[in-house]
């Protein structure tokens, strides 16, 4: 059987490093993997990672999801090079956290069009290919933080919640064509993503010029950021294999938190009212 062409995005550092270097080491060679980097210079990581899998199971290439011609040079000459994509694997992303009234509007429109816009018109670019092949899988690696808000994380939380509400609407028209899509929603994963939120803010507490009230949340916020366990990119991508790529029919939200955060998530979404949900984020803060 030929292996499937899976194109991942993000795959510089953190989760997207580590799927990229654990469908191309894949001991059945399954997989033919096109792993994108938002510049060549940002390779150095992956190929350390990857090793002799180089140019055999592992292609790498240049992609800022930002820009369409990216976007369209990089599909079209998968298309060209291996006449399909089978996978679709949507990692790449960035975050940002601290007080909303201070986030700029430049700052927005990148956590917008690295985390939505370029995530949507990527898999817009893949999709006609699946549909006339009427077969496919598209995945993303969302966040917990695109099912429930968190606290001074409004502009991340946003980009997530709009990211999944494109693909839940996607899944209930595409299914018809043989193309599955899934959503992996992890809590805070150990990578560079996490240290630079904390780095955020850590910077707003220290900030005089920050409202009492607001030092205060935050502080607590990052206590609860630098104490809370985190979870390894590589379970994060346990998840992304067993639980998506290697199932022919995966459902379409995988929720990757402990046990007592998945129910307690469970209970305040489930609240219609939103008051359980919000009653629960202000305890994080220290509010009650």
């Amino acid at each position: 059987m030929a292996p499937k062409v899976v194109l991942v995005t993000g795959c510089s550092s953190g989760i997207g490093l580590c799927a990229a270097r654990r469908l191309a080491q894949d001991l059945d060679q399954r997989y033919l993997v096109i792993a994108t980097v938002i510049a060549m210079a940002e390779k150095a990581e992956l190929v350390a990672a990857v090793g002799d899998a180089i140019d055999k199971t592992i292609f790498i290439k240049e992609m800022d999801i930002t820009k369409d011609e990216d976007i369209t040079r990089v599909v079209d000459d998968v298309i060209k090079t291996h006449g399909r994509i089978d996978i679709l694997l949507n990692i790449a992303g960035i975050a940002t956290f601290g007080l909303p009234e201070r986030v700029s509007h430049a700052r927005i429109e990148t956590i917008f069009n690295v985390n939505t816009i370029g995530t949507i018109r990527l898999t817009q670019a893949v999709l006609p290919h699946m549909k006339q092949k009427k077969a496919g899988k598209i995945i993303a690696v969302s966040s917990v933080a695109g099912k429930q808000g968190i606290p001074y994380g409004g502009i991340y939380c946003a980009s997530k919640f709009a990211l999944e509400g494109f693909f839940e609407s996607l899944l209930s028209t595409i299914k018809s064509f043989n193309i599955r899509v899934c959503v992996v929603e992890p809590d805070q994963v150990n990578t560079g993503l996490l240290t630079g939120v904390c780095s955020d803010v850590n910077a707003q507490i220290n900030d005089d010029t920050v409202d009492d009230i607001d030092r205060r949340q935050l502080r607590r916020l990052h206590e609860v950021m630098t104490e809370f366990p985190t979870i390894k990119a590589n379970d994060v991508v346990d998840v992304l294999m067993t639980k998506c790529v290697e199932v022919e029919n995966p459902v379409f939200r995988h929720l990757v938190v402990p046990p007592d955060v998945e129910v307690a998530i469970g209970e305040a979404v489930s609240d219609l009212t939103g008051e359980t949900s919000i009653s629960a984020l202000r305890d994080l803060i220290g509010t009650s």
